[in-house]
């Protein structure tokens, strides 16, 4: 691949590869900008699934511009290939750090406020992203912190008239079915393991999930949050709670929550 020219961008490095593709840094010959482009795998270019699923991906974080949202620069095919061209980050995962120590809770502050602004954007145009988890958080070396990989996003209402490989209505309806496992196990919510209908309070609780492992070193047991850190105990409790109802309910109530726990200084929503 190297070498090689997928639309407008140069093949210059491989970056990783995964389950559904392979990662590239590449250079996009008309703009003279670095891009990250992510290539489906051959094998799967005839899985409708896998091809939904990539699409669900671009065209979820196309629509969502915003600071703690990788940006998607360009999708579209490569000989039979879907690909997404996207911004380079120079960084680590959130579970590449996690792996190395626990996250002090005045950092865990300014990383739980990034995501909950992203997934306050998310939630406002109806995006569910039901896959928050520590891989799925990016935390550059300069910048702020970025949630990832939509590919499993719940679309609450059109964000494109057609997608590329089929209808509208299935694009719509894809990974949404009710009785559906979608997401990550160990960071769902108890309606999202029972296969129900979701809203945004599903991402809420995965992210009480992801705030919880990453203070203490471990997963919520039952949900339930025993003993997290001074004042991030009430806040991991309601995120965690079984019931939705008892939880936030809205991305931005957290957010709220979590600038009055940093002392009211501000909004601040990203790590730089």
């Amino acid at each position: 691949m190297i070498g090689e020219v997928v639309s407008n961008y140069r093949i210059l490095a491989e970056l990783g590869s995964g389950a559904m593709g392979t990662v590239y840094r590449a250079l996009d010959i008309y703009l003279g900008r670095f891009a990250a482009v992510k290539l489906l795998a051959e094998r799967y270019s005839q899985s409708r699934e896998a091809l939904l699923r990539f699409e669900r991906e671009g065209r979820a974080a196309s629509a969502l511009a915003h600071p703690n949202i990788c940006t998607v620069f360009d999708m579209g095919q490569w000989r039979g290939r879907p690909f997404i061209a996207m911004e380079l980050l120079d960084g680590i995962t959130l579970e590449q750090r996690m792996r190395q120590a626990l996250i002090p809770p005045c950092e865990m502050v300014e990383i739980g406020l990034a995501i909950a602004s992203a997934l306050e954007a998310a939630h406002a145009i109806g995006i569910v992203h039901r896959d928050i988890k520590p891989a799925n958080v990016f935390l550059p070396r300069r910048g702020p912190v970025k949630v990832l990989d939509f590919g499993v996003a719940k679309i609450r209402r059109p964000i494109a008239a057609q997608p590329l490989g089929d209808s509208a209505a299935t694009m719509a309806t894809f990974v949404t079915l009710p009785g559906t496992l979608i997401g990550t196990l160990a960071y769902m919510a108890p309606e999202q393991v029972r296969g129900e209908e979701v809203d945004g309070r599903a991402d809420l609780y995965s992210l009480g999930a992801v705030m919880y492992e990453a203070l203490t070193g471990r997963l919520p047991l039952g949900g339930t949050a025993q003993a997290a850190p001074g004042r991030f105990g009430p806040v991991i409790h309601k995120l965690l709670a079984a019931d939705r109802g008892a939880r936030y309910g809205k991305a931005g109530e957290l957010r709220e929550a979590l600038v009055r726990m940093k002392g009211g200084a501000g909004a601040v929503s990203t790590v730089g």
